[in-house]
């Protein structure tokens, strides 16, 4: 679901925009929350991304990410049986969560350090097939064809129906921190 994130970019490159090639070895999409009183932090194995982006012309961006859910691993059984349920990701019938960016635009801070530049890629967010708008901030420095990207995005697990009444005591947020790496496609 998350893996996602890493920043995971898309597909249809628009004008001025440059194609990049996510390397899925120096990526990961990785995520916290809170749950009976005590941090609940996982990973997602199974995630792609299509990115097109000029950092000199953001607005014609594009980025597609796609996660598995069923690759989301909370560190515990019990907590990835409750993931894997109907009440969680439903991976049988909703297989993927995918973020689908409609605009780009560079922001005014981050918490990345020069010379890395700031973003906010605006869209929206699907998992178990309901879809809500979402903002995914993120730094991002480029050098000799390579691009590094951290960034975060907020779930509210509850918008997406994710958690039944068992789930109580499990926070409705989850921070989902995605770090991609990608080089300039030829």
């Amino acid at each position: 679901m998350y893996r996602l994130l890493a920043l995971a970019l898309l597909a249809t490159p628009a004008a001025h925009a440059s194609d990049w090639v996510v390397d899925p070895d120096a990526s990961t999409v990785t995520f916290e929350t809170e749950a009976f009183g005590g941090p609940v932090n996982g990973e997602i194995s199974d995630f792609t991304a299509q990115i097109s982006l000029d950092p000199e012309a953001p607005g014609t961006g594009r980025i597609e990410a796609r996660v598995g859910v069923s690759s989301v691993d909370a560190g515990s059984s019990q907590f990835n049986d409750s993931l894997q349920s109907s009440t969680g990701f439903a991976p049988d019938d909703h297989p993927d969560a995918l973020f689908l960016s409609t605009d780009i635009a560079e922001a005014d801070s981050c918490d990345a350090e020069a010379p890395a530049r700031c973003f906010v890629a605006s869209g929206t967010l699907t998992i178990k097939g309901n879809t809500q708008p979402a903002d995914l901030p993120f730094s991002l420095h480029v050098i000799d064809g390579r691009a590094v990207a951290d960034g975060q995005l907020v779930v509210h697990r509850t918008d997406f129906s994710i958690g039944g009444s068992a789930w109580g005591d499990a926070a409705s947020d989850v921070v989902v921190s995605i770090h991609i790496e990608a080089d300039a496609a030829d």
